[in-house]
């Protein structure tokens, strides 16, 4: 049986015969706010195994969660926990929408592709999810399959994005890591429609300035110079780094006066 299986069924029908402290959420809360963690995480524990309240079982596993990431800050020790989490709330798709996300995120962080893969695929499955919920579930998908090197299939999981019956304005940002992508792959026309459609559905600041930059380096790379010019100068107020972009207007505008001459 894997192990977060059997932590699960332990913690759920008790692994030991003690008796149960008259409250031991209550004391772990305090256990917690005085930074006892192993104190807390025995409390919890015992909890676990003995408290019937979804509720409350709930409370105790994010305290669990807390207890744990604080006194050991390896991310895996983690994971088990979140493991049992997703066994026990299986039916409850609220609660396995907040397991799901931190699972994913947490793999991503160890570089554990595959299953941080499987958490985002899990999680855009949900019913009840919001247009913005939505959306980062599948660019964070996306993203787990492009650090895969499956390039093609983070294309098809950011098109799947764009095809949802969301307005434009919400699924912007999946056009942009589109458009992210294909400029890593040369691809320069694409890029330029992409930038063009966010630019012309009335994106917000930081996005303006991020399309308008890629907007212009896919000009620039098309030979479309005093194009890519103007973006980079309307874009320049807006983009989050006005540095990197006045190095850039500087070293286009001299690029442009040697092909002048």
């Amino acid at each position: 049986m894997p192990t977060a299986l059997v932590l699960w069924a332990c913690l759920a029908v008790g692994c030991e015969q003690n008796a149960l402290l008259a409250d031991d959420l209550s004391a772990a809360r305090t256990a917690v706010a005085e930074r006892n963690w192993p104190l807390a995480e025995r409390l919890l524990e015992r909890c676990l195994r003995e408290e019937q309240s979804p509720d409350k079982r709930w409370e105790a596993w994010q305290q669990l969660l807390t207890v744990v990431n604080s006194a050991n800050p390896e991310a895996r020790a983690t994971l088990d926990y979140l493991e049992a989490m997703l066994a026990e709330y299986a039916d409850d798709d609220a609660r396995v929408k907040l397991v799901l996300e931190r699972m994913g995120r947490l793999n991503e962080s160890l570089r554990r592709y595959e299953r941080a893969a499987d958490a985002w695929s899990a999680y855009i499955g949900l019913a009840g999810l919001t247009p913005r919920e939505t959306v980062e579930g599948y660019r964070h998908l996306a993203s787990v399959q492009f650090s895969q090197r499956r390039f093609e299939a983070g294309e098809e999981t950011l098109q799947q994005c764009l095809a949802l019956p969301l307005r434009d304005h919400d699924k912007m940002m999946c056009m942009y890591d589109l458009a992210d992508q294909n400029m890593a792959r040369e691809r320069w026309q694409e890029v330029a429609d992409l930038c063009q459609q966010i630019l012309d559905s009335g994106p917000d600041k930081e996005l303006r300035g991020l399309s308008g930059y890629l907007l212009g380096d896919a000009l620039e790379q098309l030979g479309k110079g005093a194009e890519a010019l103007k973006q980079f100068e309307l874009a320049r107020d807006e983009y989050p780094n006005p540095s990197v972009m006045d190095n850039r207007i500087a070293h286009l505008r001299n690029k442009l006066k040697k092909q002048a001459k």
